[in-house]
């Protein structure tokens, strides 16, 4: 036995998860107690030193305003917030630091769980570093360059105490989708056409509302009190009062901050967008693109959770009378809710290993969607895939034709001579032999600069308990040229905004997914030759001046080093309409 260690102290039973006091929603949002709603939730476990920091994620309590630093306790086992007055919890930054941490924890465990596979950050180191007090400004955002979360706070004055953004749950857990995708899709932080920037926005948003529902303290705080049974009417469960629930707004006190009181910053469930959203140039702006994605999840939820309530309502309560109407138990109408939220999340992150690595619309969301639920879910019972596939399609959104290849059912299905299926599930040289061997049956002209990007193993479980083992690879093409250039290869004449000598960039790429045995199942992909829509994405950026620092076009858009989202977030906030 090595000197120095002794295991017959080593009493303590491996654990994988704590349970850690967080605010659910926003210190506005209040308990039928008057106190700040506050819930305990389960986090994955890590051992975590002073900071804290575990292997994941670090606290780094340095405020810019003030050059103040703190390095808080490690977390406990035993979580000592669990008893605090909840008017302490405002004040006490180590409870600020415990907050952010449970959260983003529980946000990244939520797309772990889902996609089946530890995932990476999009900068180079292990920890995510999380700044609880970074700035006195009402604004909070990811920065991939440093690799934090970096919150802001609005310092008390006269008329109000301090606000800070750390404290929102739905803020923590919207920057901590940003550092999430960025890891999963990091092209998808390029000059692009405005789906790919909305979709950034949206899912976080959408991740945000939806690990909100989860908790059913909220839940059940927003529908209202029960009776003496613990019963509610009907009414309040009925998709039209689900609609207009408290909880479908996002980031309600610093919206209040920043819209001077008049509410919520985004209601996007509330004021779902107009059915010609699309033609609208206010569109353009990521965030209000973004809310067509909230509004169509929202919309989902409350279907589904209608869909999950229809059982209660067939066995009626004893003590129902017609004068008073059915009635429901809170507690369970509360549990159907946090299954739907669940549901629906849990649905959503695994269509993002299906979606193709550069050139983002909203109809690959869709199709990644309905494709990662297939395998995983063959029989859609409850037909949550074509309640989904209805609500995109009511809003102008479909699935793309042309863009997806079932190689399992092709006529010419690839070759396979020399590969090593084994490497196939984790080494990229062994993808880009695989993809050099098929690039003619996969249609992939190598002419242009090639290379694979990612290879990820993934083990999704489905509901009946199967696993499905599978492999996502992604590959990346590109080419730099002139406007002249691209017109000549093309045949197609660009905007009279982009002058003939203006440097270009363009992209393509696509997604192999290959099964337990090394097979290639779907090759999801954007055409670099795709003339038309390279097109409309040099137009839109000559349109919207998204330029770098030599005036080049799909290089970059100009924003400084580690402020892509620190811009979008603040890009509007006189009007309220930014978060």
């Amino acid at each position: 036995m090595p000197e120095g260690i002794d295991f017959a102290d080593d009493t303590e039973q491996p654990r994988t998860h704590m349970t850690l006091r967080l605010i659910a929603q926003d210190p506005t949002v209040l308990g039928e107690d008057k106190q700040i709603l506050t819930a305990s939730v389960r986090v994955p476990w890590s051992r975590t030193e002073e900071g804290p920091r575990g292997a994941r994620l670090q606290v780094i309590d340095y405020d810019t305003a003030t050059g103040e630093y703190t390095r808080h306790a490690a977390i406990d086992s035993e979580d000592s917030f669990a008893d605090v007055p909840t008017a302490k919890l405002m004040t006490d930054k180590a409870f600020h630091a415990q907050h952010v941490y449970g959260t983003a924890a529980r946000t990244l465990a939520a797309f772990e769980t889902a996609l089946g596979r530890r995932l990476p950050w999009g900068f180079a180191n292990h920890q995510l570093s999380l700044v609880p007090h970074a700035f006195a400004e009402a604004n909070a955002y990811y920065s991939r360059e440093d690799g934090a979360l970096l919150f802001g706070y609005v310092p008390a004055d006269a008329d109000r105490e301090a606000v800070y953004t750390c404290l929102s749950h739905d803020v923590v857990v919207h920057e901590t989708t940003h550092a999430v995708l960025d890891g999963l899709r990091r092209r998808y932080l390029e000059p692009a056409l405005p789906d790919q920037a909305a979709f950034h926005e949206g899912f976080a948003d959408i991740v945000a509302l939806l690990s909100v529902f989860s908790m059913r303290p909220v839940i059940e705080r927003a529908l209202g009190p029960a009776d003496k049974n613990g019963r509610i009417r009907r009414a309040r469960v009925e998709p039209e009062a689900l609609r207009k629930n408290i909880l479908a707004k996002v980031a309600e006190q610093i919206g209040g901050v920043l819209t001077q009181g008049r509410g919520a910053l985004r209601e996007s469930a509330r004021k779902p967008p107009p059915a010609d959203w699309a033609d609208l140039s206010e569109f353009d702006e990521p965030h209000r693109r973004g809310e067509v994605l909230v509004a169509l999840a929202f919309e989902l939820l409350v279907q589904i959770w209608w869909k999950r309530l229809q059982p209660l309502f067939s066995r009626p309560n004893p003590g129902d009378d017609v004068g008073r109407g059915i009635t429901v138990d809170r507690a369970r109408a509360a549990e159907e809710g946090a299954r739907a939220a669940s549901q629906l999340l849990t649905m959503l992150i695994r269509g993002l290993d299906y979606l193709p690595p550069v050139e983002f619309d909203y109809g690959d969301l869709l199709n990644a969607v309905v494709l990662a639920d297939t395998e995983v879910v063959p029989d859609d019972d409850l037909g949550y895939r074509d309640l989904l596939i209805d609500r995109f399609e009511a809003a102008g959104i479909k699935r793309p034709q042309n863009r997806v290849t079932d190689v399992l059912s092709s006529r010419q299905p690839p070759h396979y001579l020399g590969i090593n299926f084994a490497g196939l599930r984790s080494d990229r040289d062994e993808v880009f032999r695989f993809l050099w061997l098929n690039a003619l049956r996969l249609g992939i002209k190598t002419d242009y600069y090639t290379v694979i990007e990612s290879v990820l193993p993934t083990q999704r479980i489905g509901p009946d308990g199967l696993i499905v083992p599978e492999s996502v690879a992604t590959y990346l093409q590109m080419v730099n040229m002139t406007a002249r250039e691209f017109t000549a290869i093309s045949g197609l004449e660009l905007s009279s905004q982009i002058d003939p000598a203006t440097s270009v960039q363009l992209f393509g790429g696509g997604t192999l997914v290959f099964d337990q045995f090394g097979r290639l199942k779907l090759h999801i992909f954007k055409r670099l030759t795709d003339w038309k829509r390279q097109q409309r994405r040099l137009d839109y950026l000559a349109k919207t001046g998204r330029r770098d620092a030599q005036q080049r076009l799909g290089f970059s858009d100009g924003t400084a080093r580690g402020q892509a989202f620190a811009r979008m977030h603040s890009s509007d906030l006189s009007s309220g309409e930014a978060w």
